[in-house]
C-alpha cells in the first residue's frame, strides 16, 4: 500500500468516477436503532451523523470533475434524504451493499434475486428476530428492502450458527460491520454494483476509483482501477488516507481536486 499523497495526476488522468462509503468515510460512524411495537402503533427511530455541510460542499466541488457515487450498506431512502442536495447532475446513490443504484430519476435493482434465495433470506431474518427478544445485546433491524441488517453492540456466534443451520455460507454472505450483521445473496455485493454502475456511464473500470474502511468495501475497493482505504488496519487498498482529516473523505476529495486544478 501506498500513501495518499503519493497519488499523481498521470494516476488519475483516465479517471472518471469517483466511488465513496458513507459510514466513517464521508459521514462520521454512529447508529442507534429503537423499535417500540404496541398493539396499536410500531414506533422505529434511527439515529446516525448527518452529512456535514463541509463535507456537502466538497462533493458538490468534486463532481464538477468526476462522476461522483455513494456506495453504503444503508437503504436508498436514508441516501436520498441524506445526499439529497448533491442529486441528480453527476451523482448517483448505491444503496443495500449494491443491491439498487439510484441514477437520473430512475432506483434499478442491479440484479434479480429468485424465489429460492427471498424464502431463505425470510427464513434467516425469522430466526434472528427471535435473538432481538431473546438477547439484549441486540438492537434491531434497520429498515431495508432486502439487505439483512441488524444491529448489535458486538458480534455474536449465534448469528453465525443460524447461518450455519440454513446452509447458506456458499450463496450468502454474513459481515460484521462494527455495528451490524449485514446478510444477502453473494451474486450482489459493492464490487458488482460500481462495474454495473461504469458501464452505465460506458466507461471502462479502469477509470473508477473506490474508497472504503471496512470488510464490505473490500469488493468495491479491489474492484476500482484505484482503491484507497482510510482505515488501512482494518482493510487493505492501492492506497491509504494518512489521517490528516477528520474524515478520511476529505483527504481523499482535497487530493483529487488538488490533482485535478
Amino acid at each position: 500500500m501506498k500513501p495518499l499523497s503519493s497519488l499523481t495526476k498521470e494516476d488519475v488522468k483516465d479517471l472518471k468516477l469517483v466511488v465513496f462509503d458513507v459510514d466513517g468515510v464521508t459521514i462520521k460512524k454512529g447508529t442507534n436503532i429503537e423499535e417500540i411495537k404496541t398493539q396499536s402503533e410500531t414506533k422505529f427511530t434511527i439515529r446516525t451523523n448527518n452529512l456535514t455541510p463541509e463535507m456537502k460542499e466538497k462533493l458538490r466541488e468534486l463532481k464538477k470533475y468526476y462522476f461522483v457515487a455513494i456506495c453504503s450498506g444503508r437503504s436508498s431512502l436514508y441516501l436520498t434524504d441524506v445526499f439529497n442536495d448533491l442529486l441528480w447532475d453527476n451523482f448517483a446513490l448505491i444503496s443495500e451493499i449494491g443491491i439498487f443504484t439510484l441514477i437520473n430519476g430512475e432506483l434499478k435493482q442491479n440484479k434479480k434475486f429468485d424465489e429460492r434465495q427471498l424464502h431463505k433470506m425470510k427464513l434467516i431474518r425469522n430466526d434472528l428476530a427471535k435473538l432481538v427478544g431473546d438477547k439484549p445485546e441486540m438492537a434491531d433491524f434497520e429498515l431495508k428492502q432486502f439487505l439483512i441488517t441488524l444491529h448489535a453492540s458486538h458480534e455474536l456466534p449465534e448469528v453465525a450458527e443460524i447461518m450455519k443451520r440454513h446452509d447458506v455460507s456458499e450463496e450468502f454472505y454474513c459481515l460484521w460491520n462494527g455495528e451490524a450483521f449485514d446478510i444477502a445473496p453473494k451474486i450482489l455485493d459493492k464490487g458488482q454494483s460500481i462495474k454495473f454502475l461504469a458501464k452505465d456511464l460506458g466507461i471502462g473500470i479502469h477509470q473508477t476509483i473506490a474508497s472504503g474502511n471496512g470488510v464490505n468495501d473490500k469488493s468495491m475497493i479491489d474492484a476500482a482501477g484505484i482503491g484507497i482505504t482510510t482505515d488501512k488496519k482494518s482493510v487493505e487498498a492501492d492506497y491509504y488516507t494518512e489521517g490528516n482529516e477528520k474524515l478520511g473523505g476529505f483527504e481523499i476529495i482535497n487530493k483529487l481536486l488538488e490533482l485535478s486544478k
